[in-house]
């Protein structure tokens, strides 16, 4: 009996979240379509980080992919937020059909310190659930740590390294 009314209240909680997310989508979309770039992307306290905050996660990719149509938008920083919204949001199909989009086809390591096709890769292994292929993506940044952005990447993945069998969300949520 207590289990029954343990679900119970966890339904009703999961759908009040559920609504709430839903209303604060209807919200940001009638404000945040006409942002700038900046502001929607890159500020956060405005945009699709409010949704994210929030942990609507599948609002803020239905968001971003509103923004980019309503704009169209070119930046690769919206598709990669995107990408990442939808694994948020445990749309890992979405999630690496976004991803892919970002990958650069000409990333040259021997003038660029940055690894962003090994992150990108590495996040899409994740999704994929192939531990082989998260490895050697960090084993690859790890090559460029002494690169900051590179450290925070692969400290990034090495979480996801970390809690490999939950969810994305709740991987990069652990501490």
């Amino acid at each position: 009996m207590k289990t029954g009314f343990l679900s119970i209240g966890f339904l009703f909680i999961s759908n009040v979240v559920f609504a709430d997310c839903k209303v604060a989508l209807e919200e940001r979309l009638k404000e945040d379509l006409n942002l700038t770039y900046q502001q929607f992307d890159q500020t956060y306290d405005a945009g699709f980080r409010l949704l994210e905050k929030s942990g609507c996660h599948a609002e803020a990719a239905i968001l971003i992919k509103r923004f980019i149509t309503h704009n169209n938008s070119k930046e690769s920083s919206l598709t990669w937020h995107l990408a990442q919204m939808e694994g948020l949001a445990g749309n890992y199909k979405h999630a690496v059909f976004y991803a892919k989009k970002v990958l650069d086809p000409n990333e040259d390591l021997s003038n660029s310190k940055m690894y962003w096709n090994d992150f990108v890769l590495g996040n899409i292994a994740f999704w994929t659930k192939d531990e082989a292929k998260l490895r050697k993506h960090i084993a690859n940044i790890e090559k460029g740590q002494s690169f900051k952005p590179n450290q925070i990447n692969l400290n990034y993945l090495n979480q996801l390294l970390k809690y490999f069998d939950l969810s994305y969300k709740q991987a990069l949520t652990e501490a």
